[in-house]
This record gives C-alpha cells, structure tokens and sequence, in this order.
C-alpha cells in the first residue's frame, strides 16, 4: 500500500499485478542491505590505512582499496573512530587539538540532532562495526529506493524505474564519490519523492521538512545540494508539471526552508567559521572548464577513462573525471521510436522541451565561460561539480522518455549500437592513449553482453523484453565495471582497538613528550588520531588558530589567517616556516610540538663506529645573510633520556660558523618495525643550524656536516652522511 500511494505503476491490460511481484526487486534490495549490515560489509578503503599503520592481514573480502578515495579512509572513517572513542561527545578529548566534533559531514553524536540522522541511529544501540555496515547500507538502499520511487512518479514501470536506480547508484560519479559523500547522494531523490506522494498535504510537508533536514544535516556540500535540487526540480516541471500548482508548491517551499532552518540551527556555530575561512570560505565561481570529452563520456561513459584512472591526457584522478555515464542514452538512440511521431511530439513536446531547456543551461554552465556574476546559485557550484546535476539531469530524463517509447531490437539497429561502441572504445584506448589498451575490455564488455542477453533469451523470451535487454546490458556493464571500484571491507578491524607497530610506536612517542603529544615528519591525514593517537599529524575540520598562535606567536598576521584559517590535512616537515603546500594541506616546522634534543656545537673527533644516518639536508638563504641548513635523520637512541644528545661541527672551516643549532626527536615507527626495536619510537631527528657564511660561498651539503649521536646506554656513534 505504502508504494502503491508513492508511485504511479504501469499495469498490463490482463489486471493488476500482485503487490508481492510488483515490489520483488526492492525485496531483495532490503535482503541485500540487512545481509551487508550483518556482515559488517562496508565500502571503505580501511585495508590502505591498515597498509600505512602496517597491520598485518587486513584485507576486502572483495575487491581492492583505493588510495584515490583518501576523503574516506584518510578524512571520514577516522572521524568516525574519533566520535566513538570520544562515546559521540562534542570534542576529540583525545587529540591535541581538542578539535569539535562537528563537521559538515555528519558524525554520531548524543544531542537533538541525531533525530535528522537516520542512517546513524546504528551507533546508539550496536556494536560501531555493524553500526558503521548499517551506516551504509542504509544510504545505498535510501538512495536506490528514492529514485526507483520517483521515477515510477515520473512514469516509468517498477522493475524498469528498479533498474534505473541501479544503474545510477552504480554509475562512475555515484561510486567515485560514494564513500565521502553517500548522505548527499542518498538523500537527494527524497523531497521530491514526497512532493508527489498521493496522502495528505500535512503528511507531505512534514515529510518534506524531515528529509531536507536529513539531507542537509547529513553532509553539508553545497554543489552536489544545489546541482541535485536544479536536476530534479527541472524533471518534476518537464514530466509531472501537474504536481507543481501553486499550492502545493507554497507548501513544499515553506517544508523545505522549516528543514533548512533545523539545519541551520544545527550549523549556527560552524557556519559563520567556515565562511571566514580562506579554504573552502565563501567560493564563487565561473561557468567553463569542462572538457568536451566528458561530456560526451555521458554517453560513452569509458571514453576518458582506463579502467580506474583518467587518460594520460588529463593530469588530475579518476575522481575529478567522473561523470553519470552510462551506456543508456546511446542505447536509447539506436533501438527506441515512436510509433507516430507527430502524435508522440504532440503528448511529449512540452516535456521534452523543458528538459532540453534546462539541459542546455547546465551544459552552458559546463562549457561557456560565464561571468559568476550573472549567475547567483550557479555560481556557487564549480562546473566540476555541476557535471553531477547535469548527468542526473540526462539520465533520468533519457530513462523517462524510454519509458514513454517502444524499444525494438533487430540485427540492424544492435550492429549500429555495437559499432558506435567499439568506434568510441578505438578512439579512446588505441587513439587518444595508447598506452591504454589493455583496459579497453571495460570499453567493449557490452559488445559480449549483449548477444549473451540475445541467447539465452531465446530460451525464456516472456522474462527479457527489448527494453528490458538493453536494460540488462547495460546495468550488468555497469556492475561489472565502475561498480567494482569500491571494494567489501569488514568494518570489524576498522573498530578494533589498535595494536600496531606504528600505532604503538606513536603512542610511546607522545608518552615520552612532555606534551603529550606525537609527531613524525609524514603525511598521514587523520589516520593516526582514528586509531587512538594524539598526533599533531591531523586533518582539521575547522581552523585551530588559537593552538597554532601559541606554536607560531611571531607569525606576521596576515601570512598566519592565510596559512591556518582554512579546512586541511596538517603534514609536520623541516620547512622554516608554516607554509600551504596545496589548499588543503598545510606543511609546518615540527619543533614546537616534538620531544626536544640537546645539540652540542663541537670541534670532537669522529667516533668509529657508526650508526644511524642524515637522510634529508636543506639548505635556504635566510634574511640576515646566513645559511639555514635544515637536517633530518635517526640516530642510535633508546627510547628518551635526558642525558642523549647530538653533536655537530663543519667539516670544513671555511664553510663559515656555525651561528646557532636545535634539534629535536622525532617518531620512527619504521625504524621499530625494520630493527624489531621498540626502544627506537624516538630514533628520529631534525636539527636546524644557522651558519654565517665563510670565505666558500655555497649550499651546505651532506659531506660538510658532521654529526654524532650520544646516548648513555649505546655510546657515541657518528651518522652516516
């Protein structure tokens, strides 16, 4: 009853068709989801992140990580394992930050706003594996159902408006991004589902006001929101322009700003920070930049892509290429007519009219470079991220007008269809990358398909309509292709509590410093404070200005807002000064957070025995004419003791003076793991010498720096240069 007043269902002239049959697909779809929940199957890339903190024996029960997706398993999932260890509080207690817990993805939490969080109601009563399962189970099948609803709304039959929907959930953007950005996607379809749900107007508009909250709560991400609501309303006023009277729509605006209000309550504090910030701040962009390529990869949706990376052509990920291309408009091209094509134009001209026209305003967005100006709420969306609305756009509205025309399938009509696909798989594997070739079974595995589909037809033909062939086809493409980018991961060893070699490591590391704190010259995004580590290696949701003033209290002003007031990944390195190596990633000098070390300047001679070595030596030109040389090795320490030590001299006299030497300790959890040492946490360094140049004016290199490291247990023993 429920789905029979969601939809409008197309039944055969012979009566109705049971409800049981009728809704069979979305059956199994829960099947699915509840099966995946138990399991604690989810989509991360958590076995990379179990490769960096070196965890043996963690590997997908499917599939492979993706590196690519570091928004999930260096960014989301760790923010996750924070909100748990936390027991969902408002701060990471743990981290030296002493971040809130607050972000624009939404987090399990104990306040009001875990009633507009459905998917993570999880967390209050299971385990946080099978909580983080259902998480996204939840999502995949809220955005499968959500558009197989609207599109039976919108006029399409449910096993074709079923297949559809997976289609697009199995799409390259969808699974590209899903792991960052599922909420967003999943929710989108649900306003307008509701909008045109046949109940009563107070029963809408509370439902409305629900899933705008949801949807808004659940990740606050402007473009894919504003591209989303763009593709959608333009489909309801192209294919249901009876759904959008006046009243109806009085009532949906004012359910949708009460949604966006509860948002807003629940953003008020993070809101105005993130407005603030140079990164992402308050962007506005301009239309254009879109390669024609991509485009026409909406219809061949392999043309820019080998596999799972872009063409060579493009230097950026696959990612960043990704578009909702799917072989269907092709499809629709070759094997769909009208039967009288005036009569079909005079029924559908209107539709197809306000379609095209709001397509071609997305595509102009896309490729025309556009004054922002002019365009208030596009120019809010980069058209990177347009392309989302854009390919929603035209793919639903193909498979609405699919549903509106007959398919026929004859010899001449699947070898122009197979033609054009291999002519596209030749121009884009053999053509424009050769080095591509081998990935072009992607670009031609529908060619295979679909006489396999024509085959066993034969045998069962009352079961495969011609559409719903050329539906198989390209939905067992799409599964078979861009649905295995994300692998299955157990989400078991995500919650686990860590008993790495490098977590252990670290946390020796941050016991040892009268901080607290752990520090290591390397990238790890928030890694390390998900698995329980108070690690100045973070990423930060929000600007920490106030702990980074008391790190930098000298900084010029204006350099430090530019600097830290922004959303990114802090990386601790040998630079002088806190610098932004990309927007969001921060590169900063590690001596104020790290264990510090006694430096002598000596004139010694050089022990015989060595042990340890200078890995990294840089040399800058510093205001006042002297040389900063910055170094960066390990030495032969166990564990931190007052009394070890490093000691440093020029080899060379004429080098100059050694003006000014610090150093400080740094964690090594590789060097524990290759020495089978855990007294080695702190073997590292990075030492820092101000040199007054001498009579041989050039850059410091490894030879001319002597170094020796002193320890009371291991001795003196000179590194290797």
């Amino acid at each position: 009853m429920l789905f029979r007043n969601f939809s409008s269902v197309t039944r055969p002239a012979g009566g109705p068709v049971p409800t049981f049959r009728r809704e069979v697909g979305l059956i199994l779809m829960v099947v699915l989801a509840v099966f995946s929940s138990v399991a604690a199957w989810t989509p991360t890339s958590y076995s990379h992140t179990a490769r960096i903190l070196a965890i043996p024996r963690i590997h997908p029960v499917l599939g492979e990580a993706r590196p690519i997706r570091s928004d999930e398993w260096a960014v989301a999932t760790p923010y996750y394992q924070i909100a748990v260890a936390n027991q969902f509080g408002p701060r990471n207690e743990l981290s030296p930050y002493k971040e809130p817990l607050k972000a624009y993805f939404a987090l399990p939490s104990r306040d009001w706003s875990m009633v507009f969080k459905p998917d993570l109601w999880g967390f209050l009563v299971l385990d946080p594996a099978h909580a983080f399962a259902l998480h996204y189970a939840l999502l995949a099948l809220a955005m499968v159902v959500g558009f197989t609803l609207l599109l039976r709304q919108l006029g399409c039959s449910p096993n074709y408006a079923l297949a559809l929907s997976l289609i697009l959930f199995l799409s390259q953007f969808v699974q590209a991004w899903w792991t960052s950005n599922a909420p967003v996607l999943a929710y989108t379809a649900w306003p307008a589902v509701i909008f045109l749900w046949k109940t009563d107007w107070r029963i809408r508009a509370a439902g409305i006001f629900y899933v705008t909250a949801c949807w808004l709560i659940g990740e606050l991400y402007p473009p894919i929101i504003i591209s989303s609501a763009l593709a959608i309303t333009a489909l309801v006023a192209a294919f249901r322009p009876a759904g959008l009277r006046v009243g109806s729509s009085l009532m949906a605006g004012l359910a949708v700003g009460c949604g966006a209000g509860i948002a807003w309550l629940h953003f008020a504090d993070l809101i105005p920070v993130m407005k603030a910030t140079v990164y992402p701040g308050q962007r506005l962009f301009d239309g254009g930049g879109v390669h024609g390529l991509q485009i026409l990869a909406h219809v061949f949706p392999f043309l820019v892509t080998a596999r799972f990376e872009p063409l060579p052509l493009w230097q950026t990920n696959f990612c960043e290429v990704a578009v909702v291309g799917t072989f269907l408009p092709l499809a629709m091209a070759c094997f769909c007519r009208a039967p009288s094509f005036p009569a079909w134009i005079r029924t559908n001209g209107v539709a197809m009219a306000v379609w095209l026209g709001a397509v071609a305003v997305l595509l102009a967005w896309l490729t025309c470079p556009l004054p922002g100006a002019f365009f208030p709420g596009l120019n809010l969306v980069a058209p990177g991220r347009m392309v989302w609305g854009f390919g929603l756009l035209v793919f639903l509205g193909c498979g609405v007008l699919g549903s509106r025309m007959t398919w026929t399938v004859t010899r001449g009509r699947l070898v122009c269809f197979l033609s054009m696909v291999a002519l596209a798989a030749a121009y884009s594997k053999i053509w424009l990358a050769r080095e591509a070739r081998e990935a072009i079974r992607f670009d031609v595995l529908i060619i295979i398909l679909m006489p396999v589909l024509l085959f066993l037809r034969q045998y069962r033909p009352q079961y495969l309509s011609d559409r719903g062939l050329v539906t198989a086809a390209v939905l067992l493409t799409t599964l078979l292709t861009f649905g295995r980018f994300n692998p299955i991961q157990s989400a078991i060893p995500v919650f686990e509590k860590d008993r790495s070699v490098v977590g252990t490591a670290l946390r020796a590391y941050a016991a040892a410093n009268p901080k607290g704190w752990a520090i290591e010259n390397r990238h790890y995004g928030a890694v390390l404070n998900g698995a329980g580590v108070p690690a100045i290696n973070h990423v930060l949701l929000q600007p920490q200005l106030a702990f980074f003033r008391k790190a930098y209290p000298g900084m010029d002003r204006a350099q430090f807002d530019q600097v830290f007031n922004r959303y990114a990944h802090i990386m601790p390195s040998m630079v002088w000064e806190p610098k932004v190596v990309q927007q969001d990633l921060i590169s900063l000098p590690a001596d104020p957070f790290a264990i510090p070390l006694t430096v002598q300047i000596a004139d010694l001679p050089r022990p015989v025995d060595l042990a340890g070595a200078v890995e990294t030596l840089d040399t800058i030109q510093l205001g006042d004419g002297t040389l900063g040389v910055a170094i960066a090795g390990w030495g032969r320490w166990s564990g931190v003791v007052p009394e070890q030590g490093l000691q440093v001299r020029l080899t060379d006299p004429g080098l100059g003076r050694i003006r000014r030497a610090t150093a400080f300790r740094l964690a090594r959890p590789d060097l524990v793991a290759s020495a089978g040492d855990p007294a080695a946490f702190a073997a590292g360094f990075g030492l820092r010498l101000v040199i007054e140049p001498g009579v041989q004016s050039r850059p410091i290199r490894r030879g001319d720096v002597e170094l020796v490291s002193i320890d009371p247990t291991a001795g003196h023993h000179a590194l290797r240069p």
